[in-house]
């Protein structure tokens, strides 16, 4: 509320596109809803509608509701706040049109009877929504997640090179059973497994299981050979390569590589084609998914 930062509404699925032609109406006209007025000014107030509120009788007559609402057919709201910080509204809203008339005070019960389990549904889905783009962003950059017990059992894993259930290697028990737990800060290693080596970051956790990211040191050959095998060509594997050592832009890849940035972007079309993936991150995980096999099958051959 005090910075005007009006990012986490949320609409069904089959409304999103309105919402956001619309979502610059509601910021610019945010102020005039009776509603919002009233959580700022009375916290704690539960659920309430519109008939509630102080000026909720003429709130078909603001900028508000013609701009936004009345597209939606929303005529009456029926909002229960949520926990929140200072100057943050957190809010469930039940939606009806004038045909459907206002909400009942039963309705209002109800909501309130549901607060408690709506507060605890809105920081799942927050949890989840943040982990998802950790995830995303942790294998833009071809790192691995995995979280470990504290007798070396592994309990997730985001790739292959940790088996859920199993206990980590002897180089990354030890790196763990060093880690300080009280301290809490993050620890950088460089270490062997199996017979490639690896980048790991461990963060322990004082009352959790250790959190570790592993990202492959990049064996620019290796790879480049285990690429043009799975189909590429070699400037191909070399921009796979290069994403996958740096995360970098098209334009960050073409001055490492000596080439333009169209370049770079043609190379990464004809890239998915043949690794049969559609993102950059998805082309990095395919690399690292080929030469995690690679490692597995080279005991046998040899």
């Amino acid at each position: 509320m005090a910075t005007r930062d009006f990012r986490y509404e949320m609409a069904p699925e089959s409304e999103v596109a309105i919402a956001v032609r619309l979502k610059p109406q509601y910021d610019k006209y945010f102020h005039q809803h009776p509603l919002n007025k009233a959580a700022q000014s009375t916290p704690g107030l539960g659920a309430i509608r519109l008939c509630d509120v102080e000026g909720g009788e003429s709130f078909t007559d603001t900028d508000l509701f013609r701009h936004f609402y009345a597209p939606f057919d929303v005529r009456f709201q029926l909002v229960v706040e949520l926990p929140s910080p200072p100057d943050v509204v957190v809010a469930y809203a039940l939606n009806r049109s004038a045909r459907l008339g206002e909400f009942s005070a039963r309705d209002v019960a109800v909501m309130n009877a549901l607060s408690g389990h709506l507060a605890m549904h809105h920081r799942l889905a927050l949890d989840g929504e943040r982990a998802r783009l950790v995830d995303a962003e942790m294998d833009r950059h071809a790192w691995a997640v995995a979280s470990v017990r504290s007798d070396g059992i592994v309990e997730a894993s985001s790739s292959s090179v940790l088996t859920v259930g199993i206990r980590v290697p002897e180089s990354l028990a030890s790196i763990i059973g060093e880690s300080d737990l009280a301290s809490g800060e993050e620890s950088r290693h460089d270490l062997t497994i199996g017979t490639q080596r690896w980048q790991c970051i461990v963060h322990p956790v004082r009352l959790g299981p250790t959190v570790l990211l592993l990202r492959r040191q990049q064996d620019g050959a290796t790879d480049s050979v285990t690429l043009m095998e799975a189909g590429l060509t070699r400037r191909q594997a070399e921009v796979v390569i290069a994403l996958a050592r740096t995360g970098g832009s098209n334009s960050e890849i073409a001055h490492e590589l000596g080439m333009s940035a169209s370049t770079v972007k043609k190379h990464l079309e004809g890239i998915f084609r043949t690794l049969q993936v559609t993102s950059r991150a998805a082309a990095v995980l395919r690399l690292r998914e080929l030469t995690e096999a690679g490692s597995h099958q080279s005991p046998a051959g040899s």
